[in-house]
């Protein structure tokens, strides 16, 4: 916009791919995502493994990454040694 004001996403998105879609079309500068987040709090996590990025999770989330997305946290080692 002209004016330089942002705009965000009010539709209810439930899918990384919608967000995603939103974002790389310019539709919008950023989404909310309450519902989601409030659904799953680690909507964000799964959103990165559904469009095949990694986090940048802190250390002690490192040992338990979801079940079914083992290298979300990229390469990561933990353990006593």
């Amino acid at each position: 916009m002209a004016c330089g004001a942002r705009h965000h996403a009010a539709v209810v998105i439930t899918e990384p791919q919608q967000a995603e879609d939103i974002i790389a079309g310019g539709k919008a500068d950023f989404v909310a995502l309450a519902r989601a987040m409030l659904y799953d709090p680690r909507w964000g996590w799964h959103a990165a493994a559904a469009l095949g990025a990694a986090v940048d999770a802190p250390p002690p989330h490192w040992r338990a990454p979801p079940h079914e997305h083992k290298a979300l946290f990229g390469e990561t080692v933990f353990g006593a040694r």
